[in-house]
C-alpha cells in the first residue's frame, strides 16, 4: 500500500511540476500537444504491447467493452432528453460532455504504472468500447440531434478510430489472443524499453495543458455534468468490482476507468458545431481536476 501511494503521488507531482514549468515560462501548452502526439502514437502502443504480453483470451472479457460502449450510450441518450426543449448549444453541451471517456492519455498511465498489464489489458478493453462512441458515434448522433451539416460522412467519422496507432495495437492484440498466436519476443522486448516512458510524459502533458479558469456563471451546468457522470462511474465501479467474475486487477482497472474525465475530443467535435466552447472547455478542466484527485484516492483505496 504504501509503494501505491509514493507511485501515486509522484504521478500528481509530475503534474504539478509541468503545471509550474508552463506557468513560468519554461514550457508551453504547445509543448504539450507535442507531447500527446508522442504519447498517443508511440509510448503508448508501446504500453499496450507490453500489457498483452502475458494476456491469455478468454470470451467473458468481451463484457468489458460492451461496458464501455454502454456508458457512453446511456450518457448520449440521457444528453438528448435533458435538453428535449432547451437550446441547440445546450443540447450540443450534454450530449458532448455527458458522454465519452479520456482513457488512453490520461486513465491508462496511472493504471499502467499501478496495476501492471492485467490493469492496462482492462482498461484497453474498456476503451475498446468508449473509442467508437468517442471518436465517432458521439459526434454524429449530437450533429443529427441539432440538425447540423457538417459534410462528414458519419461512417467516415467513425472509421477515424481504426486510424489510432493504440486502438489499432490492441485491436490486433485481442485477434491474435483470440487465435492463440503471438508477436515474437524481440517485439515485446523493444516496446518494453519505450513502455516505461508512457506515465511520465503522459503527466507531463497533463500538467502543460491543464487551464484553471473557472467561469463562476457558468457553475451550475459544468458541476451538473460532472456529477451525473461520477453518479454513473460509481454505478459502473460497484457493481463491476464487486460482482464481475475477474481477477482483482481487472475488476479494480476498470472500476477506475470508469472515473476518466471528459474525452479531449469532445470540445474539438463541439467547435465543429459551432457549440459553446467556452462552458465546455471549463467543464471538461473541472473533469480532470476531479479525475486527478479521484483517480490516485482509488489507485490507493481498492
Amino acid at each position: 500500500m504504501e509503494s501505491v501511494i509514493i507511485r501515486a503521488s509522484f504521478f500528481l507531482l509530475m503534474i504539478v511540476i509541468a503545471y509550474l514549468l508552463k506557468r513560468a515560462g519554461v514550457l508551453k501548452k504547445e509543448d504539450g500537444v507535442a507531447l500527446a502526439r508522442i504519447v498517443m502514437n508511440v509510448t503508448l502502443p508501446c504500453a499496450i504491447l507490453v500489457g498483452f504480453r502475458t494476456f491469455v483470451f478468454d470470451w467473458s472479457y468481451m463484457i468489458i467493452p460492451v461496458l464501455g460502449f454502454a456508458g457512453n450510450a446511456i450518457m448520449l441518450a440521457l444528453g438528448y432528453f435533458m435538453t428535449i426543449g432547451k437550446g441547440r448549444n445546450e443540447r450540443i453541451f450534454y450530449m458532448l460532455e455527458l458522454p465519452a471517456y479520456n482513457i488512453g492519455n490520461f486513465t491508462l498511465p496511472f493504471i499502467s504504472g499501478m496495476l501492471g498489464s492485467a490493469g492496462i489489458v482492462a482498461a484497453c478493453l474498456f476503451d475498446m468500447g468508449n473509442s467508437p462512441m468517442c471518436l465517432g458515434l458521439n459526434f454524429a448522433f449530437t450533429a443529427m440531434a441539432v440538425g447540423a451539416s457538417t459534410g462528414k460522412n458519419p461512417l467516415r467519422q467513425l472509421l477515424v478510430v481504426f486510424t489510432k496507432p493504440s486502438f489499432l495495437v490492441y485491436v490486433i492484440m485481442l485477434i491474435l489472443a483470440a487465435c492463440g498466436q503471438s508477436l515474437p519476443d524481440v517485439v515485446f522486448d523493444f516496446a518494453g524499453l519505450i513502455s516505461p516512458a508512457n506515465g511520465p510524459m503522459a503527466m507531463v502533458m497533463v500538467g502543460l495543458m491543464l487551464e484553471f479558469r473557472f467561469d463562476r456563471t457558468r457553475m451550475k451546468e459544468a458541476i451538473t455534468v460532472n456529477v451525473l457522470r461520477i453518479a454513473l462511474a460509481v454505478v459502473i465501479a460497484v457493481f463491476f468490482y464487486n460482482f464481475a467474475p475477474f481477477p482483482y486487477e481487472i475488476r479494480k482497472a476498470v472500476a477506475i476507468a470508469a472515473f476518466a474525465p471528459i474525452s479531449s475530443a469532445s470540445p474539438a467535435f463541439a467547435a465543429e458545431l459551432d457549440g459553446d466552447i467556452a462552458l465546455i472547455g471549463f467543464a471538461s478542466t473541472i473533469s480532470i481536476i476531479s479525475a486527478l484527485i479521484l483517480i490516485p484516492l482509488l489507485v490507493v483505496l481498492l
